[in-house]
């Protein structure tokens, strides 16, 4: 027998631990599996109800729940923001969160994060991965995410972190057709074709329906698996292993840059050109390409060495081929001198320091046939758990195998319900042997209607048996239970819909909404946690594989495409080589993470009244208000907004005009009413005077006249004293 090879082997030998360990993980898995989709009664129950009549009825409060569940944590796409890390460029960072969003709808990640999270909620544990689909974008490769079957991924046991990212390997084992295989590997179909069978993997595990029961088997899982019967099935098994490799850290003082480079990378670096250039006493290096283009162009042109001279027609220096003359400006004398960059390197005039980074390297086996292996560059493993209830191991417990007990409960106080009520609608009649035909008796009372059935007195009177009345209480456990189950999932009625069991106000229901979710938000950090883990692998697999200049078109919320460019070459417009590129996501580092909450619904009325609130407090415009609504044109509404903010501004402008030429004409209406008045004045003046003279005048003249009177009354008052005088 031919030795296997050594990667093969270690593979085969990893696989068996990992797999012995984790066994009685899988036949949880595969019993949750099997429960949540209605296998909820073992056969030797369902065969004891049956010989009673009774029915093994299943109310599945786990499936409806799981799947609300599934469409809040799915609700919206999650919306990605990136940026760059240490000196890396932060515009090429920004655009990061343009390239998962990219890779995250080629993929039809919503899809794939869903069957992720029914395995989270299901079997305790959902798997996602990135990888490299290389025949997309005709030959040039995409990077894509997957969701995959937790029960073909195999972790290490002694793994801790709740991503796995201290597991010493990874292993996925799957079975697959040799013509599935040839497909996949077409390059490898001599070695498929020479490999032979193994049988690692244990029918169990692999059978990842969870579907054992020939009764819930699909018909269309049946008929793919006898099409496959004559067809060769081999086990295949994907290794993931942390591997260390060599990267060269340098720092071009000349150009201020510094490089993280891999031993390809480093070694065309070293090859690339850089120039010296000798002017009199003084020495230049130039490292850049855009210098060191121009200085070849000059050397083709005039040579290594030249001297600069005075245009006489622009009057600016030109070069010209030899040592300076004495028509040319004074120590001009140039000398080039081309290296390439590793002899700068090995001067240290270039730093480089070499440091051992971790890398995943990827080995592929067939059967017993190793294909090949890869390192691929990044730092950690690609595929990505979502645990629930993470334990410190890689085996967490199911949100099914939480109620599957209270589940059960439910299942068996249906079916006495229901058997109960058979039961009462088929009463029982006892009659003394002999009294009365009994096939007659049978066929008239199971007829509907009034029944007229004679009997014989004498031998006897006939029983009618009737079931024993349920009892209340036990209609109230059976609501106590499905309550205990929505609590333990943290889904309430409310949530999936049940109008019965909402507030009676819009402000209630939204305030039970609200709080009915933090238990999904729970899940949700769980979830994003995992998301971001998994944008890391994503973003190094980016750089790996977007090597050549690409564009990328995406469709944003508002409808509105948005373009992005990356590696965009800018060529020298004589020499026509490469000495920049814009937008290069090659090289740096940049991190990518979920904006928080992103994928969960959101009361569009809740936001909205709250937005409005903050709108007539004057906090926000109403262009914000308008940007919280669900119109499918925003941009165009926003815009149309904007003319319309813009013309009732000038419309308000016009107002204002008009409004200050009504308060001119009106002041000058009251100028006019003044002049008129003043001129009124004048002339009511003029008649004041005039009445003032005559009044002067007629108080003069009775002055006059009054000292007249007074004299002569003084006159006759002095006579009449003299003659009294006399007579005395």
């Amino acid at each position: 027998m031919p030795q296997k090879h050594p990667e093969t082997q270690l593979t085969h030998d990893i696989f068996n631990d990992y797999s012995s360990a984790r066994k009685n993980w899988s036949r949880q898995a595969v019993e949750d599996s099997e429960f949540r989709s209605g296998k909820q009664w073992k056969k030797e129950q369902v065969n004891a109800l049956r010989a009673r009549a009774q029915e093994p009825l299943v109310v599945n409060v786990i499936h409806p729940s799981v799947e609300q569940a599934k469409a809040m944590l799915t609700s919206n796409a999650p919306k990605f923001q990136s940026t760059g890390r240490d000196t890396s460029d932060t515009s090429v960072g920004r655009i990061f969160s343009d390239l998962m969003s990219w890779v995250w709808d080629i993929s039809v990640g919503n899809a794939e994060l869903k069957r992720c999270i029914d395995d989270y909620y299901v079997k305790g544990m959902g798997v996602m991965m990135a990888y490299i689909k290389p025949d997309a974008d005709f030959g040039r490769g995409e990077v894509m995410v997957k969701s995959i079957d937790p029960l073909s991924v195999y972790f290490d046991p002694d793994a801790e972190d709740p991503f796995c990212r201290d597991s010493s390997n990874i292993v996925v084992a799957k079975r697959m057709t040799e013509k599935e295989l040839v497909e996949i590997y077409p390059e490898f179909e001599d070695a498929i074709r020479e490999s032979q069978e193994t049988s690692h993997i244990s029918d169990f595990e692999q059978n990842r329906f969870g579907l054992f029961d020939e009764d819930v088997v699909p018909q269309s899982r049946k008929d793919s698996l006898l099409q496959a019967e004559d067809e060769r099935e081999l086990e295949v098994f994907e290794r993931y292993t942390k591997v260390k490799t060599p990267y060269y850290k340098i720092f071009d003082q000349y150009e201020n840059r510094e490089l993280i480079l891999n031993d390809p990378q480093y070694a065309e670096y070293r090859e690339e050109k850089a120039v010296i250039v000798t002017t009199g006493d003084d020495q230049q290096i130039f490292t850049d390409k855009s210098n060191v283009s121009n200085f070849m162009q000059i050397s083709q042109t005039v040579g290594t060495t030249y001297h600069l001279e005075q245009d006489p027609m622009s009057g600016q220096p030109v070069p010209v081929a030899g040592e300076e003359t004495l028509t040319s400006i004074p120590n001009s004398t140039t000398v080039l001198d081309f290296i390439d960059k590793g002899v700068l390197i090995d001067s240290d005039k270039i730093m480089v320091t070499k440091v051992m980074n971790t890398n995943i390297k990827q080995c592929i086996s067939v059967g017993d046939v190793y294909l090949y292996s890869i390192v691929l560059p990044i730092e950690d493993y690609p595929i990505v758990p979502f645990m629930n209830g993470h334990n410190r191991n890689p085996y967490p417990t199911s949100d099914v195998r939480l109620v599957r007990g209270l589940q059960e409960y439910i299942n068996k106080i249906r079916s006495l319900i229901v058997a109960h009520a058979s039961s009462s609608t088929n009463v029982k009649l006892l009659i003394p042997r002999g009294s009365m035909n009994k096939k007659q008796l049978e066929e008239e009372w199971a007829k509907a209607g009034t029944a007229v059935i004679e009997f014989d007195p004498e031998l006897g009177q006939p029983i009618v048996a009737g079931p024993v009345p349920l009892p209340n209480e036990l209609y109230k456990n059976e609501a106590d239970a499905k309550q205990d189950i929505e609590r333990i999932l943290g889904i309430y009625t409310f949530m999936q819909g049940d109008v019965g069991a909402a507030p009676q106000t819009f402000k209630g229901t939204i305030a039970m909404d609200e709080f009915g979710q933090r238990r999904i938000k729970s899940k949700r950090d769980d979830i994003e946690s995992s998301l971001n883990q998994l944008a890391r692998a994503v973003v190094g697999l980016i750089q790996f594989v977007y090597q050549t200049e690409k564009t990328i078109r995406l469709i944003q919320p508002n409808n509105k495409p948005k373009e992005v460019k990356v590696n965009q070459n800018i060529y020298d417009d004589v020499s026509g080589e490469l000495i920049s590129k814009i937008n290069d996501i090659t090289v740096g580092k940049y991190d990518v993470i979920v904006v928080s909450g992103s994928t969960l619904p959101s009361n569009r009325w809740a936001r909205f009244e709250y937005y409005m609130e903050l709108y007539k407090s004057g906090l926000i415009d109403q262009t914000e208000v308008l940007k919280q609504t669900d119109v499918a044109d925003m941009e165009g509404v926003l815009e149309r907004a904007g003319q319309m903010q813009k013309l009732m501004g000038q419309v308000q402008q016009q107002q204002q005009q008009i409004k200050q030429l009504k308060g001119d004409l009106q002041t000058a209406q009251r100028e006019s009413v003044s002049d008129r008045k003043r001129v009124e004045v004048k002339e009511f003046e003029k008649k004041l005077a005039k009445a003032e003279a005559k009044a002067e005048m007629a108080t003069k003249l009775y002055t006059e006249r009054a000292a007249d009177e007074l004299s002569k009354l003084r006159e006759e008052v002095k006579k009449a004293t003299s003659k009294k005088v006399g007579l005395d």
